[in-house]
């Protein structure tokens, strides 16, 4: 279930903590922090520095690891739409949340252009979000060929935003991509379903909704994108309103 290797550095304290939610873990995915500090006698900052040194960025990415675990023992059908929403908007709108967009916002909003792009299902939710953000004033692009030569492009993206669509984060190509961009001065952002991949440590901003992962037949990824959506469109009609703020307020 966790990375042995990480267990070995925790102390005695910490693998009080450890050895609960090993032993709760059904439970431990609705308790907070706090919660598991209090079942644990310990403080909340131990529990989150466990947390941390078990390889997780926060108490929500180390619920989503337990919960695809125990989705895939159980071999749980899968989600119902209600379930994904609860899931999702309990935790959407916190204030580091709230942050997080609204630098996504000024960032769209002060950049010449924005391209969005995105494989399989994520490339159809690009597709939508570069359309969404076109509709309410935003200069876009959609790039539909994942083999785009970026690599070949002599020219700087300097005033250039990428929003990159992407359940895993770890899609080689899109990586690739990401880099050829972010090497000609674009900034980009991302948005994922966990802050840890590989895609979002590449990103200036990541957007992570952080569900429960989803497989039929342990292969394909049916993870919902109603957050992905959400989230797009978010980002698009709050770029409308900032810059219609900004209009204005600029000086006649």
């Amino acid at each position: 279930m966790f990375n042995q290797e990480n267990v070995k550095l925790l102390t005695n304290t910490e693998l009080k903590v450890y050895e609960y939610i090993v032993q709760h873990t059904q439970k431990v995915i609705r308790m907070s922090v706090r919660e598991i500090a209090s079942e644990t006698h310990v403080s909340p900052a131990t529990v989150t520095r466990t947390i941390s040194k078990l390889g997780f960025e926060n108490i929500w990415e180390c619920k989503l690891h337990l919960k695809e675990m125990d989705n895939r023992k159980h071999n749980k059908k899968v989600f119902e739409t209600s379930e994904i929403v609860e899931e999702f908007f309990s935790r959407s709108m916190q204030s580091e949340y709230e942050e997080k967009i609204q630098a996504a916002v000024e960032m769209i909003s002060n950049s010449d252009v924005a391209l969005f792009f995105g494989i399989g299902t994520s490339g159809l939710i690009a597709a939508y979000a570069s359309r969404q953000f076109s509709n309410l004033g935003q200069s876009t692009f959609h790039i539909q060929d994942p083999y785009y030569p970026f690599h070949l492009i002599s020219r700087q993206y300097t005033n250039t935003v990428a929003i990159v669509c992407s359940v895993s984060g770890e899609t080689e190509i899109m990586l690739r991509k990401a880099g050829d961009l972010k090497s000609l001065g674009s900034k980009i952002i991302s948005i994922t379903n966990s802050s840890t991949n590989s895609l979002a440590r590449q990103s200036d901003i990541n957007l992570a909704y952080h569900l429960t992962p989803e497989y039929v037949d342990e292969e394909v990824n049916v993870t919902s994108q109603l957050p992905a959506v959400f989230l797009i469109e978010t980002l698009a009609r709050r770029n409308y309103n900032y810059m219609q703020q900004m209009r204005n307020h600029k000086p006649q």
